[in-house]
């Protein structure tokens, strides 16, 4: 059966539970290896009336982290979004406030960090972005990797809902 195909397919209703429980023990384990309280979920505003939001920083300033949990590879838009908190952290850093603040993104997986390669990787060193990987607790790893097989796309052979698709001109 050649033919188009589309994909699609709906979230399950604990994704965002593991996303933000993964996101937590990514923080806690970054605290953890720089000896630092990290403090979750932190929206500062900057020069110009912009806010930006991060997923955690140090009470002191020193910090500001952005936390990945994605397992494997990124692709596509999960690139896109390291290179948006790549700009994001280098934007926090040229505010005069904040022009000492180590900005981190920080994974659950060294071959998600090793997937930040060209552009973005040369970017994130010249805006001083550190790039770092933590541990995880085996379970936690394995239901990200189970969120992550159930967002999958399922593929749908075109032809068989084509019959279904009227087009208005």
């Amino acid at each position: 059966m050649g033919g188009s195909r589309l994909a699609f397919m709906a979230p399950h209703q604990s994704d965002s539970a593991v996303q933000r429980d993964a996101e937590s023990a990514i923080v806690d384990a970054l605290a953890t290896k720089l000896g630092v309280a990290l403090v979750r979920g932190e929206s500062l505003t900057l020069s110009g009336g912009v806010r930006i939001h991060l997923d955690a920083r140090s009470e002191d300033g020193k910090f500001a982290v952005e936390a990945y949990a994605r397992q494997g590879r990124l692709k596509g838009g999960q690139l896109k979004k390291i290179a948006q908190d790549v700009l994001k952290l280098a934007l926090l850093r040229s505010e005069p406030a904040y022009n000492d603040v180590r900005p981190i993104i920080v994974f659950a997986s060294e071959e998600a960090r090793s997937s930040i390669t060209g552009w973005v990787k040369h970017a994130a060193g010249v805006f001083g972005v550190e790039l770092h990987v933590v541990d995880i607790d085996p379970g936690l790893r394995d239901a990200i990797l189970e969120t992550q097989r159930r967002q999958r796309m399922v593929n749908v052979d075109i032809s068989a809902v084509a019959d279904d698709l009227t087009l208005h001109e």
